[in-house]
């Protein structure tokens, strides 16, 4: 068998990278859609076509993070902060810890901010990024 999969470089921080791109994948496909298409259903398209793209996603970060040069790794690292931190702004809001405060427009900016601070941090330690 020549086509297996080599998975020396899984590592736990890859593995979260790949689930965080995967996320963010998952919601910069799927929101778009479900506003755009003008239709009474269009979350029964946009969902799964966000879910194969963020399988897809997650595929190719968790087999191929550990094969990065340093400096893609650590922007492949900051966009996977982007969906989880907009997910959990968006469950605090769900279960009533400050619904008036946390609207979306919060939680993008929250995502964006995250973002911001993995890249940065990441890049301020000076060294490679975890694999």
């Amino acid at each position: 068998m020549d086509d297996v999969v080599d998975t020396t470089g899984l590592g736990p921080s890859t593995l979260l990278a790949g689930v965080g791109a995967a996320a963010t994948t998952f919601l910069l496909i799927a929101t778009p859609l479900v506003e755009l298409l003008d239709v009474a259903f269009s979350a029964l398209v946009a969902l799964p076509l966000g879910l194969l793209a963020g399988l897809a996603t997650f595929m190719a970060v968790a087999l191929n993070a550990a094969k990065l040069h340093p400096a893609r790794r650590r922007a492949v690292f900051a966009y996977a902060a982007f969906g989880p931190a907009v997910l959990a702004v968006l469950a605090l809001a769900y279960v009533n810890v400050g619904r008036a405060l946390l609207t979306t427009q919060v939680a993008v900016g929250v995502g964006l901010a995250a973002t911001a601070a993995v890249y940065l941090a990441l890049g301020s330690t000076g060294r490679e990024t975890a694999r």
